[in-house]
């Protein structure tokens, strides 16, 4: 039975859902009565019944987007999560360091294999789709195997992620120039609303069974190993393999002439949501099943709790993928196409700015991960706050990739100074807030960042490039890079919000000395004995 305190919470979760998505609906809505983009206005909208066809397309998937978040939000804490954190915190009661290795490898490749988002990448760069699902897999796999053994072992994490970003800049200088922005894109992509639940709550499970553990910090930065895993594994993979893709160019072209054909291929959509996000739940809950016959023998009433929670999860993240996939993005690509030109590079940078706010607001993993802020600083870092900074963070990361897409710069230019101030500021700031930074701009590059700001960006481009002999080059080198910004950026604005938090300590520290410090100090004060009783 039910308890009916647990009805207004899922009535705050939904309603949470629907907030989140207004704002990002409002500014398509402004831009389609503005007529901004010919394709998506209403003077060239087809009139059904009197309502605008493919507005009242749009404004539907809004509602399916926002109650796939809502729903996915009502079942992540009794699933995903209590999995990742159950699997996590019995492993470090093993004393096997092979069966701790073992295990999360197998956790870390199946939670990616079947990652919804990633097969949203394949098909936008060309690559062949078990090939690049499967090298990811593997590189995740491994970096949450360095990344469990790095909290056992209380390994210094910052030391760490500069010694595995140094590997993988001077993999980078191998690697094909056209694939360098793929492959930091695919670290954001592939942590996405399945494996971020799950690889929170599993470091948590390991980080709280830990003695010594790091007053929280612990907590955080396993998501980043995750990350750097798929980024490793691409650029590796495109040493080897040619770039080469002709239809890229054409699949663009056609996917962005008719976007009321593309609203009516949402059954198909759905029908590859529902497939897709069972192979990316199934084998997890598989595993989940034989590791409690095993190990942990968990009782009957919570495995129900956690299986009610999966299914919610799962019908969430069918709408929300469909939708998203089906709705969002033949619109943001049309939008940014409209707007690739010198008139509308200004507009660009405004909407793509807003896009990138209102986005990353409606993240499933970024609500997730600010619940768990929260719950670690036990309150004193507010979620509204964290919100906040986060939007303002992945908005000048999509402002700065659109900037990049118009004037054709190497995506290094970004990144090599963007990650060298990261490492220097986590030297800096408490390890708390570098361990959070760093998976806060892993969570903020989830679906909603692949299907939504990419789009908008590689539309923006294509309309740029349009007449260029060397189209298709020049969107894999300019165009793809978005996720990597939006996974950048939110880390320095959070590593920059602990050094502001410090040096405003320091300064409330040093004013309370100072009003305790008082002329007679240095008065020496005799007290009458008094004799012993």
């Amino acid at each position: 039975m039910i308890k009916k305190h647990v009805f207004p919470s899922y009535v705050t979760k939904l309603g949470s859902s629907f907030l989140s998505v207004i704002p990002i609906a409002l500014v398509v809505m402004v831009l389609y009565f503005t007529g901004k983009d010919s394709a998506f206005s209403l003077a060239n909208d087809i009139s059904v019944y009197g309502f605008s066809k493919s507005l009242l397309f749009f404004l539907l998937f809004a509602l399916i987007v926002a109650l796939g978040l809502g729903l996915f939000s009502i079942g992540v804490d009794n699933s995903l999560g209590r999995i990742g954190k159950t699997i996590g915190s019995s492993l470090t009661k093993k004393q096997s360091v092979i069966f701790i290795i073992g295990i999360t490898f197998v956790l870390g490749f199946l939670i990616t294999f079947a990652e919804p988002d990633l097969k949203i990448l394949a098909a936008e760069i060309g690559i062949n789709e078990l090939l690049l699902i499967l090298i990811i897999s593997l590189g995740v796999g491994l970096f949450l195997v360095l990344g469990t053994l790095r909290i056992i072992f209380q390994w210094d994490m910052r030391v760490v992620f500069l010694a595995a970003y140094a590997v993988i800049f001077i993999l980078a200088n191998l690697a094909p120039k056209v694939f360098l922005a793929i492959a930091f894109d695919s670290g954001g992509v592939t942590t996405g609303p399945v494996t971020i639940p799950f690889i929170l709550a599993f470091g948590s499970g390991i980080a709280y069974t830990r003695q010594g553990s790091k007053q929280g910090s612990d907590d955080f930065g396993l998501v980043a190993h995750a990350t750097m895993g798929p980024i490793t594994a691409v650029i590796l993979l495109s040493i080897f393999i040619s770039a080469s893709n002709p239809s890229f160019q054409l699949a663009y072209q056609e996917e962005m002439i008719d976007i009321n054909s593309s609203f009516m291929n949402y059954g198909k959509s759905l029908t590859d949501s529902l497939k897709d996000t069972s192979l990316a739940i199934g084998p997890l809950a598989a595993f989940f099943v034989l590791y409690n016959v095993f190990v942990l023998k968990l009782s009957k009433s919570d495995i129900i709790k956690i299986f009610v929670g999966l299914l919610f999860c799962y019908l969430g993240l069918v709408f929300f993928l469909s939708a998203v996939t089906t709705g969002f993005k033949p619109i943001a690509m049309s939008i940014g196409r409209a707007l690739g030109d010198s008139e509308g590079f200004k507009t660009a940078i405004i909407i793509g700015g807003l896009f990138g706010c209102f986005a990353v607001i409606a993240e499933p993993a970024v609500i997730v991960l600010a619940d768990k802020i929260v719950q670690v600083s036990e309150g004193s870092i507010k979620k509204n706050s964290f919100l906040f900074i986060m939007a303002l963070a992945v908005a000048l990361a999509v402002i700065l990739a659109v900037i990049r897409a118009y004037y054709c710069f190497s995506l290094l230019y970004y990144i090599i100074p963007g990650y060298l101030l990261v490492f220097l500021l986590s030297f800096i700031v408490p390890r708390i807030y570098s361990s959070m930074a760093f998976d806060a701009g892993t969570v903020a590059s989830g679906p909603m960042a692949a299907s939504f700001t990419m789009p908008f960006v590689i539309g923006f481009a294509s309309s740029v490039y349009s007449n260029q002999l060397d189209y298709s080059t020049l969107i894999y080198e300019n165009a793809f890079g978005v996720v990597a910004m939006i996974s950048l950026l939110p880390i320095l604005v959070v590593e920059s919000t602990g050094l502001y938090a410090t040096l405003k300590m320091n300064a409330l520290y040093d004013k309370a000395r100072k009003q305790l410090a008082m002329p007679d100090d240095d008065q020496i004060i005799h007290f009458p004995e008094v004799d012993n009783i």
